[in-house]
């Protein structure tokens, strides 16, 4: 019962009538009672008995030190009230309920303010991004149609700023230029979701957990990683506008510094290229201070992956540098090598600046970061001349183990595992120690052995190296050398065609049993056929029909395009791949091209058929989509 009233009214002189009042959960009842046989003159004595035995009671087990009067004071019909010295149950439960009111109207003061700035702001819903959204599809109108971009596409549900899905609340040391907490999450999700080396990258499981820490805690993920993954993830999502595509027609096409066009053309920085700025000062502040580096190790390959699949990969100066960086910062961490394999020299350095790693998930990440470090700056390599930032010479570290026993933070001995600088790596796929990630490694590998051959065979040639020169051991400008005919070319040459020969069986289609697309496998085969591509291609003559590296370059082209029609087979979306796939098709499509222009000069109407078939295969390929034009190469100039 929640509570009962009474009140007694005189009636005459002889009766009382009582109005009874009482309520019970959502019931009210009410009713009279008529007292009789109750006097209106009685001979009751003050102070009642009553009275006497609760001025006694109180007297006995009131606290120490309360003062009482010295006779009670008759409370007869009034409602009773003892000043204690203490609070008694009452008093505390009014205590609490006017607290909880107090927190419930400072609560209700602080969701009105939030919701006045959310209304007034035009940027994402984040006050922290408000610096950093304005002009990027999160500013105003104005500012949209000037950067040329859309409006930005942010659900209501990603403009609340909270920390965690469900919970009222905000972190109260949230990082000032990092989107919302619910943005971020949205971002890392897709991240994680589309991106298929993310989970390879970065222990899933664990960085969620991570990320659900205040910001202020030893283990959040640091900042810069954050920028980064937000920068990548943006080109999965429409939660955030994207910078308007380069016109590459107004760009020469061998232009290698296109971020002068942005400027002369006064755009603002999207979303993306904002958090890829800020990532890249955030990165190099932790990089001085020498704090987290593994992360900012991952960081920089982050900027990588953005800066290529954002249409910067024709910008070498960035990327370059980029991949460069992060290769370089392996080798003071300690992470081109493992033990036993350390240098025999003495040294007052240490081989790592790295403390050792606690758990197996920990060392395999490290491991698992040196080679897509390691790969991005092979990849990169393939477009230009320029030498690479470390020797496969100095690298003696294990391949990775297979992306299930990462994930599960299985311990696989070394004597199951392969080495980088074993002999047999790129002939002997172990098929318990073999998936897409591992001959996604050996093909950057492969690409390493062919870029360093073609930069390095001059130089050989010249000083009489035995592999790279004849008989004999002079160089004249004047006299032809045909690499080919040296035994580093033909080793290379038999590694490279037996690389996909030499694959499990069941690694040698893309497609796993249940029809799914192996993105990481598809990319390793494709980069298998650009290595004989760009091993060939320079020695090929087009219109000799008896030209063996010109029916090697075909070969490899019409491979490609075989791959390109397993992926058609599917449902699978073919923007998920990853950036460096569409250079694998604009190799091929330069083959084709050759190819084409010779059909064409000796007007062979069934060649030119075929090459333009194929060619228009590879120009579909490549244009996947309006959604990720941004991320792709720019188109053939055909």
């Amino acid at each position: 019962m929640d509570y009962l009233r009474f009140a007694t009214i005189p009636v005459l002189t002889r009766y009382y009538i009582v109005l009874v009042s009482c309520r019970n959960g959502r019931q009210q009842l009410s009713g009279v009672l008529v007292l009789s046989h109750i006097f209106l003159t009685s001979d009751a004595k003050r102070p009642c008995s009553t009275c006497v035995r609760s001025h006694k009671h109180a007297i006995a087990h009131s606290p120490a030190g309360t003062v009482h009067p010295a006779e009670p004071e008759c409370t007869f019909d009034e409602p009773l009230e003892l000043n204690t010295g203490a609070d008694g149950p009452r008093t505390k439960y009014e205590k609490l309920e006017n607290r909880i009111a107090e927190l419930e109207a400072l609560l209700q003061e602080k969701n009105s303010h939030s919701e006045t700035q959310r209304l007034m702001s035009p940027q994402n819903g984040s006050p922290a991004s408000s610096n950093h959204d304005r002009d990027s599809g999160f500013g105003s109108e104005s500012d949209s149609r000037s950067s040329g971009s859309t409006p930005a596409l942010v659900p209501a549900a990603l403009s609340t700023p909270l920390s965690m899905p469900g919970m009222d609340m905000t972190w109260a040391h949230w990082p000032t230029d990092l989107p919302g907490p619910d943005l971020l999450r949205h971002l890392v999700d897709v991240f994680f979701t589309f991106h298929p080396h993310a989970s390879q990258l970065f222990h899933a499981p664990s960085f969620m957990t991570s990320l659900s820490l205040p910001p202020d805690h030893p283990k959040f993920p640091a900042v810069p990683v954050l920028h980064a993954m937000c920068a990548v993830g943006s080109l999965y999502t429409s939660a955030v506008t994207s910078a308007p595509p380069v016109n590459f027609d107004k760009i020469p096409a061998d232009e290698i510094f296109t971020q002068r066009y942005r400027i002369k053309e006064n755009r603002p920085d999207s979303f993306a290229e904002q958090q890829a700025i800020l990532a890249k000062e955030t990165l190099q502040r932790m990089e001085i201070m020498g704090t987290e580096l593994i992360q900012v190790l991952q960081s920089t390959i982050l900027l990588s992956w953005y800066y290529c699949s954002s249409a910067r990969c024709v910008c070498h100066d960035i990327l370059f540098l980029n991949c460069a960086h992060s290769m370089r910062l392996c080798i003071p961490l300690g992470l081109n090598v493992c033990p036993p394999f350390h240098t025999i020299s003495r040294s007052t350095r240490p081989a790592s600046v790295l403390k050792p790693a606690k758990n197996v998930i920990e060392d395999e990440l490290r491991r698992n970061v040196f080679w897509f470090a390691y790969a991005i700056e092979r990849q990169h390599g393939c477009s230009n001349g320029w030498a690479l930032s470390l020797d496969d010479n100095d690298i003696s570290q294990l391949l990775p183990v297979q992306s299930d026993q990462f994930d599960s933070g299985k311990l696989v001995s070394p004597s199951e595992r392969q080495w980088a600088h074993s002999i047999d790596l790129l002939s002997v796929h172990p098929e318990h120690q073999t998936d897409g990630l591992i001959l996604y490694i050996k093909a950057s590998i492969l690409l390493s052995k062919v870029k360093t051959f073609n930069l390095r065979f001059r130089a050989k040639h010249f000083s009489g190296d035995g592999e790279s020169s004849y008989s004999y051991n002079t160089f004249r400008p004047d006299e032809p050398v045909d690499p080919r005919n040296t035994m580093a070319f033909i080793d290379l040459d038999g590694t490279v065609t037996s690389f996909i020969a030499t694959f499990p069986s069941q690694l040698r289609n893309p497609l796993t049993k249940d029809e799914k697309m192996d993105c990481t496998l598809f990319a390793a085969m494709a980069m298998a056929h650009v290595a004989m591509i760009v091993l060939h291609e320079p020695h090929a003559d087009i219109r000799s029909r008896g030209c063996i590296s010109a029916l090697k370059i075909l070969t490899a082209t019409r491979s490609i395009i075989d791959l390109i029609y397993i992926a058609w087979s599917t449902t699978f979306d073919p923007s998920l791949f990853e950036s460096f796939v569409s250079f694998c098709f604009f190799a091929g499509g330069r083959v084709i091209t050759r190819f084409l222009q010779a059909a064409i000069e000796e007007e062979a109407e069934d060649q030119i058929k075929t090459f333009r078939s194929e060619l228009g295969v590879i120009r579909s390929a490549q244009a996947l989509g309006s959604r990720i034009e941004r991320k792709l190469i720019p188109t053939m100039r055909m």
